[in-house]
């Protein structure tokens, strides 16, 4: 049973990684197919575009979930990075409270284009609701996220604090991925590259 409840937990935790590695998998073989299919057999298949694009919507938005989870988007915190501590933990902490209110209201906006969708695709005939949801879907995971981030800046400061502090320290990239970066890159400039 705690197997069971172990692997349910690890489910809900990495669930927008599931959903965008399924996406890029998914669109990834409906568009091998229909290279296939096209070239191979002279007759594409329309409704392979269709679910691409289905997929490309999930794998951006509920992506976007998975990065923002993990404080992997881009940021430009060179004045942030200048302020005293106190000054820095405001900053962050305005932001979250601000990121609630604006993935909320996208959460919102999504929905409802999402229920009010009537277009279908050409070919297949599926509604537009099935690539919409891909939106709500995504900033409502972020919402939650933003939620728990501001509620962590209280409660656990020093957590809160490495999350944004060490991300992008050089001690947090994978060392086996440098070493063999410098070993192709040595290797080249001793001419044992081919």
């Amino acid at each position: 049973m705690k197997k069971v409840l172990n692997g349910l937990k690890w489910f809900v935790l990495h669930i927008e990684e599931i959903i965008a590695v399924t996406g890029i998998a998914v669109m990834l073989c409906a568009v091998f197919f229909n290279v296939i299919m096209r070239y191979c057999f002279r007759n594409p298949t329309a409704w392979s575009d269709e679910l691409a694009m289905i997929c490309l919507a999930y794998v951006t938005f509920v992506g976007g979930a998975a990065a923002y989870k993990k404080n992997l988007h881009f940021g430009i915190d060179i004045i942030v990075d200048r302020l005293p501590p106190k000054g820095r933990m405001l900053i962050r902490q305005l932001m979250n409270f601000a990121f609630i209110i604006l993935f909320g209201y996208l959460t919102i906006l999504g929905y409802r284009l999402t229920i009010n969708a009537v277009k279908v695709f050409n070919y297949s005939g599926w509604s537009y609701k099935i690539m919409d949801a891909a939106l709500p879907l995504g900033f409502l995971s972020m919402t939650v996220y933003a939620v728990y981030f501001f509620i962590q800046s209280f409660t656990d400061k020093e957590a809160y604090r490495l999350r944004y502090e060490n991300n992008y320290e050089e001690d947090n990239v994978d060392q086996e991925l440098v070493e063999a970066s410098r070993d192709i890159f040595s290797g080249e400039e001793r001419g044992d590259c081919k």
